[in-house]
């Protein structure tokens, strides 16, 4: 990997997400760019509160404007003087369009992404995975991780896995994107209903993760819940990065969101690598 993004809001920024896209770009030595997107619909609904305490609408205008400059200057200023003491290459992208469109078209000439799971530019609260990041994982032109709050270390790989096309790509996206981590645990996590395991192909994935892995193992777990069983078992891991393919992308009732991905990306405080062809 050579190019990493770093998907933020230009005026909210979070610096634990960032300390970890930092710590990727260490391990792997890639360019560190981050994306700071503004949102003009919001930016207009600050100008009116503002004008409505000010002298006058040039007053207002003026006001809002250097406000929102210095908030987004100081995050700038932050990022860069953060990777140069970390010895990261780094660049910056600023967008005053329309966010979810500007992060896509940079999402083009990517490696990958990283993403704060609750960036959002919504005037509401909302909690994690946010509408713009449900929007970006299933546009985005390369993979998405969604960073965790706090990072301590990266032990294990978890690769989760429903013999699906869209899950063997995430595999093999994420294990070319990061060959520096070849020495840490490869999890095979395969959770399914009772009689409706992974069969041959599991020894096929074993084989091929084996040729990219030190150590690997296959875990096989059956459950009539399975989205719970998931879940129970990656919300008891530490210093673990999950791996998950396609998000919403096949058919209507996928993009309303019955897909595993969900609910992991909402529970769960590891980083989640996700990919989809």
């Amino acid at each position: 990997m050579q190019k990493m993004l770093y998907v933020t809001d230009a005026l909210q920024f979070n610096r634990q997400c960032f300390d970890f896209a930092c710590a990727l770009s260490n391990i792997t030595g890639a360019m560190l760019t981050g994306i700071f997107l503004e949102n003009p619909q919001l930016e207009q609904r600050a100008w009116e509160t503002i004008q409505e305490t000010a002298f006058s609408v040039s007053v207002a205008d003026t006001v809002a404007r250097e406000i929102r400059k210095g908030y987004c200057e100081e995050n700038i200023r932050y990022f860069k003087e953060t990777c140069n003491l970390k010895g990261i290459t780094c660049s910056v992208h600023r967008h005053g369009g329309a966010p979810i469109q500007e992060a896509i078209k940079e999402s083009r000439y990517a490696d990958v992404i990283v993403v704060d799971p609750a960036i959002s530019f919504s005037e509401v609260r909302e909690t994690a995975p946010s509408a713009f990041l449900k929007e970006l994982l299933k546009q985005a032109e390369c993979p998405v991780i969604i960073a965790p709050e706090a990072f301590d270390d990266i032990q294990e790989i978890i690769f989760t896995c429903d013999n699906t096309r869209s899950a063997v790509y995430a595999i093999k996206q994420f294990t070319y994107i990061f060959p520096q981590l070849h020495y840490r645990k490869a999890t095979l996590l395969h959770v399914a209903e009772p009689g409706k395991t992974l069969g041959e192909s599991k020894y096929r994935l074993k084989e091929w993760l084996k040729a990219h892995y030190d150590n690997v193992e296959i875990l096989v777990l059956e459950d009539a819940n399975v989205k719970a069983r998931l879940l129970e078992h990656l919300l008891a891991r530490r210093n673990a990065f999950v791996v998950m393919g396609a998000y919403g992308r096949s058919t209507l009732s996928n993009l309303l969101w019955p897909s595993h991905a969900a609910p992991v990306v909402k529970l769960v405080t590891l980083p989640v690598f996700i990919a989809h062809p």
